[in-house]
């Protein structure tokens, strides 16, 4: 008989932490929706714990954190090593730099059946050296399967990273419907000063000099030109914070913009957004933010970049723009604005494509078929 047929699949997810991002979110939805009957998942995070460690507990996801550094890669390799051979997992799942090196040499030295790669990224910030390359090559006999989360990575994968297209599978991500309500309410960002009449911009991203802060409030100093009663809502926290906060103010837009720091009421405040803004120039790929703005009913203007095409039908759920252009984003938020009826039309759509296309139970049905099919082969 199949051992699956006897006892569900053992998946052990190595990640570097669940500090609060959207691949981070990703392990924290998927694994505790996963079928019970089917998969027993649990997690390792070779650092700290992270913000999002909690919620594992919560959902009865066995999960550990190792507390190691970069510089502690032997110890955490020892580490996994112990942990695989005690928990024997199916199928080892790796996302993030150190996670993917690191948790595949273990699951090798452990004897772990299966070994994934889960990519959330279309590039790297910045290149990987020829040691990393060299590994990545090695590991790939060992390697099992690739996952991405959009069609646009499969190039990236291919060419830049040297992966086998055969190994590929696309499984995109996908929120719950039901924990975003659609309405307009501005009651949790009343506390930063936004009235009933203003009409808010909004950005959910971590403060990282890749999300291109810099050109969202270059345009949003052409906006508040021509609307006097915009305010610009910026959530989510990160090393760019300070010069964001700088740059607010010589633009002399202090009275316009809030930089709310990171929240846990993200789909409250999103009611309280007219329009979402995505502005990153690079490595965008299925942005969990996006998803969630679409799910609230937020027409949303991006930069066409990664895997923000395959989200957003320009013209129809919101639109696209050039990455580092803030005139072209200034105008299209111009025109979402400007009709409130058109705006309502393209939230109502972007709701329906989440509906339809993009639900985290068909996120996650995609994801137990593949992983049952990575096992099974």
């Amino acid at each position: 008989m199949n051992p699956r047929q006897r006892r569900p699949i053992r998946v052990l997810y190595v990640v570097p932490d669940l500090r609060v991002g959207g691949a981070e979110r990703h392990v924290t939805t998927l694994l505790p929706n996963l079928d019970r009957a089917r998969f027993e998942p649990s997690v390792i995070c070779i650092g700290e714990e992270g913000s999002l460690f909690a919620e594992l507990g919560a959902a009865g996801v066995p999960a550990q954190a190792l507390h190691r550094t970069k510089h502690q890669a032997a110890a955490a390799l020892r580490d996994l090593v112990r942990a695989m051979r005690r928990q024997r997992p199916d199928v080892v799942v790796t996302r993030g730099y150190n996670a993917e090196a690191l948790g595949r040499i273990a699951a090798w030295c452990a004897r772990v059946p299966k070994a994934i790669v889960w990519v959330h990224n279309c590039g790297d910030v910045e290149p990987r050296g020829r040691f990393r390359a060299v590994t990545d090559r090695i590991l790939d006999r060992r390697t099992s399967a690739y996952f991405g989360v959009a069609q646009a990575q499969i190039r990236y994968m291919v060419e830049d990273l040297g992966y086998p297209e055969s190994k590929i599978r696309v499984i995109y991500n996908g929120v719950d419907p039901s924990a975003f309500a659609t309405g307009d309410d501005r009651t949790a960002a009343m506390d930063f000063g936004i009235g009933e009449q203003d009409v808010v911009v909004g950005i959910v991203a971590a403060l990282r000099p890749e999300k291109d802060h810099a050109t969202f409030l270059r345009a949003a100093r052409q906006v508040a030109d021509r609307l006097p009663s915009a305010k610009f809502l910026i959530v989510g926290d990160g090393p760019e914070r300070g010069r964001i906060e700088s740059l607010v103010g010589e633009l002399g837009l202090d009275d316009r913009v809030i930089v709310a720091g990171s929240r846990p009421d993200v789909a409250a405040l999103l009611r309280a957004m007219d329009v979402v803004v995505l502005s990153s120039y690079s490595v965008e790929c299925f942005p969990m933010a996006l998803l969630e703005a679409m799910a609230a009913a937020r027409p949303a203007v991006c930069t066409s970049v990664g895997g923000i095409p395959e989200l957003i039908v320009d013209g129809k759920t919101g639109y696209l723009v050039p990455p580092r252009d803030p005139d072209r984003l200034a105008e299209r938020l111009l025109v979402v604005l400007a009709d409130v009826p058109a705006r309502k039309q393209m939230g109502a759509a972007a709701r329906a494509r989440v509906d339809t296309e993009f639900s985290l139970r068909m996120s996650i049905s995609a994801a137990e078929l593949a992983m049952e099919e990575v096992v099974d082969q």
